[in-house]
């Protein structure tokens, strides 16, 4: 573990990389270094994730001397994935695994404990149970609230149950158990006792319990199938009775309300636009403070703005401008708080505010190999579709250039539904516009962040309405005299990689190369090829977005349009994917050599033991030089020398 970098907020180091080299690619695709960092309740110690060559390993020490005092680490393939402290003492943690032939790791059901000097190591749950901690009591050192799922039978729905452990022995003691399949508790951090639970029994069958202490029973307070709306709890108001949820609207985006036990409800706030993108709650997790709103741009509404926590919150925002502030975690007297910076162009950076002194330190990156100055800030972007919807998005231009006349990488996000892209750091954008390109992200209809009839108007338009709000992006790059209309390419992951072939089936004479990357491009296959079908959700969810009509799903599939494309493409795939197999991108190498056009296919990889995007550093680098390599053949410069 490389030694922690202490300076105070105004005597920040320079890093010592030049603006006229961009970095390697390497660095854009390394794990990051810290996940995160979190301080005791006392405030002597703190733990962080660090990789190291076996894994990833939890370190813990000391605030005076920096001095280790225990670490967690596996010597197989296991290793740790997120901690919280539990007292003073004590820390939990989980932990992923490497099954068989398979690159990146995957979640193990257990929940470890240990000391500070990382002794006196307890497990909980495993086998086939999955347990989550969320909740510590404030004056308890000796309890710890998790949730633990079992699957059922069929694995469609998970058994929820609320347990008080002791994390010296590890044994436990049942609080509640769920009134709905697929649910989370949210707790009392003063009294251990359940407030509410909310899951859901199947698609669009969501549902909110409220937990009544005198009768020691549920009480349902909402049903998406009674609501047509879906409600989403997020944080408890401070008179402890009320708590704060997200409620969609048949128009416009959602909107943050306050409900009162017997489910009436007061609406808090409200964006024109954006829905809520994120939530910040004190130190002492009683209270929500401040919502997000960042699909538009970023912005900050105070729920509590004379409270303590909030006061501090404000005035971080204030001294980072531009960049998000967040509270990662606080002694327990709340006098030193952890906190986290990051914008589009800064994978994060953690620092460490004593209210006693008013003096915040600088405690490292998250990625310390890169540098926020020597990236680009992404911009929010606003355009028309045809029909006259807006449609928002981000836009990223190389650092120092112009911003004008540059070749133009479309972007599409994954998902697509329920998904969208809000300016935070990307290294697929960052990197390619460090290699001079433009970068346009689009958040398309269809796309989540703006409500429910925004994304509901993508069902069943995948291949038409969503493509030409892309195509408008497109075309709303070149109006403004940002993309070169000879230099563009699109490219994508996922639903971005079924973008990309469609875009160029359908407009073959718009992009001069496409960027497929673990993507579906027969959309009939996927009823039958994928993990979707494994599940009465999954086949529902299909249904829903995208019908079962056959001739619709072909004439929506860049498989089935395969000869009317003219642009170079890239293909790559994970082995081990399971909601985009390998087979899907093998059908569209397959249609396009069935249409003639085989020799479009420059570049196709399947990635050995890789899933649903790659894992792997070495893998990342090697995919992304060969990426670069594509786009500078075909748009890298003017007169198309690469």
């Amino acid at each position: 573990m490389r030694q922690l970098i202490f300076a105070t907020l105004l005597l920040l180091p320079a890093l010592a990389s030049s603006a006229a080299t961009p970095p390697p690619v390497e660095h854009f695709f390394r794990h990051l270094e810290f996940q995160s960092i979190q301080i005791s309740p006392d405030g002597q110690h703190f733990a962080a994730t660090v990789p190291e060559e076996a894994g990833r390993s939890l370190v813990v020490f000391r605030r005076a001397d920096r001095k280790v005092t225990g670490v967690a680490r596996f010597t197989d393939a296991r290793e740790v994935s997120a901690f919280s402290w539990i007292s003073a003492n004590r820390i939990a943690f989980t932990i992923t695994d490497r099954v068989g032939s398979r690159v990146a790791p995957v979640p193990r059901g257990e929940l470890f404990f240990m000391n500070v000097e990382g002794k006196e190591r307890v497990a909980y749950a495993g086998g086939n149970r999955v347990t989550r901690l969320v909740a510590r009591l404030q004056d308890d050192d000796d309890a710890a609230y998790v949730i633990d799922n079992v699957p059922s039978q069929r694995r469609e729905e998970d058994e929820a149950f609320l347990y008080k452990v002791n994390p010296r022995n590890g044994k436990s003691t049942r609080i509640a158990s769920s009134p709905v399949p697929n649910a989370t508790f949210l707790v009392d951090v003063l009294t251990g006792q359940p407030v509410m639970a909310w899951g859901s029994r199947g698609h669009r069958q969501s549902e909110v319990h409220t937990w009544d202490r005198d009768q020691e029973s549920w009480r349902k307070i909402y049903a998406e199938a009674e609501g047509k709306a879906v409600m989403m709890p997020r944080g408890m108001h401070p008179d402890g009775v009320r708590f704060y949820a997200l409620i969609s609207a048949s128009e416009g985006p959602h909107g943050l309300y306050l409900i009162s036990p017997d489910g009436s409800r007061e609406l808090v706030v409200r964006d024109e636009v954006s829905d809520p993108t994120g939530f910040e709650s004190s130190l002492d997790a009683r209270s929500l403070l401040a919502v997000d709103f960042a699909a538009t741009g970023r912005k900050r509404h105070y729920l509590l703005p004379d409270h303590p926590d909030a006061k501090l919150l404000q005035a971080l925002d204030r001294t980072f401008p531009g960049q998000r502030v967040s509270f990662v975690n606080a002694s327990l007297d709340r006098q030193l708080v952890v906190f986290l910076v990051s914008a589009s162009h800064n994978p994060g950076e953690f620092y460490l505010y004593d209210r006693g002194q008013k003096k915040a330190e600088y405690l490292a990156a998250r990625a310390e190999w890169i540098d926020p100055e020597l990236l680009s800030p992404s911009r929010p972007i606003r355009y028309e579709a045809r029909d006259g919807t807006a449609i928002h998005g981000w836009l990223t231009v190389p650092k120092g250039s112009s911003g004008k006349d540059l070749p133009l990488v479309v972007l599409p996000h994954g998902g697509p539904h329920g998904v969208h892209d809000d300016g935070s750091y990307n290294p697929e954008v960052q990197l390619l516009a460090s290699r001079g390109y433009a970068v346009l992200q689009p958040n398309f209809r269809g796309s989540g962040g703006f409500g429910q009839a925004f994304e509901r108007a993508g069902y069943r338009r995948w291949g038409t309405e969503m493509m030409d709000d892309i195509s408008d992006g497109t075309q709303w790059a070149i109006d403004e005299g940002i993309a070169d209309p000879e230099r563009v390419c699109i490219a994508g992951g996922s639903f971005g990689a079924y973008a990309a072939l469609m875009s160029v089936a359908r407009e073959p004479d718009r992009y001069r190369c496409a960027v497929g990357l673990f993507g579906a491009y027969d959309l009939a296959l996927w009823y039958r090829r994928g993990d979707a079908k494994d599940s009465s959700y999954g086949i529902d969810y299909l249904e829903e977005v995208l019908g079962d009509d056959r001739g619709v799903l072909g004439q929506h599939s860049p498989a089935q349009q395969a000869s009317r494309i003219k642009a170079p493409v890239m293909l790559v795939a994970g082995e081990k994917d399971r909601r985009a197999p390998p087979v899907q991108s093998e059908r569209m190498a397959e249609a396009l050599r069935e249409a003639g056009k085989g020799e479009l296919i420059e570049v196709f990889e399947i990635g050995k033991g890789e899933g649903h995007g790659y894992y792997a550093v070495e893998n990342n680098a090697r995919l992304y030089r060969q990426m670069l390599e594509f786009l500078d053949r075909h748009i890298g410069k003017p007169d198309g020398s690469g």
